[in-house]
């Protein structure tokens, strides 16, 4: 009997450890895959934009001809002008696409063009002395977190997922679950932005424009899902 037992109590270890090592193996994280790929994506000749789930709504591909890779501010407002000119449809696609309904889908038009925000990430200014923190529309909120953490500060409020961008949070809304203050809806924390958007040809077929708090269109343009114009810079509080 006394053998039965440690026979059993063996066996169930065995298999304790065993369920442990497995789930030691597994256990892993990685970055979801780039959304865009390009060149020939099933006999189409353009690029193909899937989403970080990996599959649509609608089981349907999303299509444009081509897509840019802004660097600036500057060259953000010329693509878009390009586009402008040209009669395109423009939709802005951010490093992992993290969005389930097609926002980013310029609805597979021959005459549209992806401007991704992936390389548009350079500039987080931090402001000690009014304790604000202006970055670029495509920065991610992972590097923004750890910039602002080397200056002795943080944010406000977040999301709790880390791949998204300052432009992408704001504008779709997401937010964290936090009840503190105005509660963990960041585009409610944001104070100030640059929101680049179609113009006239005498004014160079697209243009800057800076809001802030006082601006009338301000709420509109920060949960805009992208339909107002491209988000180039964000400024918000930090503590």
């Amino acid at each position: 009997m006394t053998n039965l037992l440690w026979l059993c109590h063996g066996r169930h270890f065995v298999l304790l450890w065993i369920s442990i090592a497995t789930l030691l193996t597994i256990s892993f994280a990685m970055p979801p895959p780039n959304p865009i790929k390009c060149n020939n994506v099933n006999s189409t000749p353009g690029c193909q934009l899937s989403n970080t789930y990996g599959v649509w709504g609608d089981r349907q591909i999303c299509h444009a001809p081509n897509i840019v890779y802004p660097t600036t501010e500057e060259e953000l407002r010329q693509e878009l002008a390009n586009a402008n000119k040209n009669n395109l449809k423009v939709k802005v696609v951010t490093r992992f696409s993290h969005t389930i309904p097609k926002l980013a889908c310029p609805g597979n038009s021959k005459e549209s063009v992806f401007i991704s925000t992936e390389r548009y990430d350079t500039n987080i200014d931090v402001n000690m002395e009014e304790l604000t923190v202006t970055a670029d529309g495509g920065v991610g909120l992972r590097k923004l977190i750890d910039t602002i953490e080397n200056a002795g500060l943080s944010l406000v409020a977040a999301t709790y997922w880390e791949g998204v961008t300052v432009a992408g949070v704001i504008s779709t809304g997401a937010h964290g679950s936090s009840w503190w203050g105005k509660g963990g809806a960041v585009h409610d924390h944001v104070i100030g932005l640059s929101l680049i958007v179609p113009a006239h040809e005498d004014e160079g077929y697209a243009k800057i424009i800076k809001l802030t708090r006082q601006d009338p269109l301000f709420n509109a343009a920060k949960v805009s899902l992208g339909l107002l114009g491209i988000i180039s810079k964000v400024r918000e509080p930090s503590e």
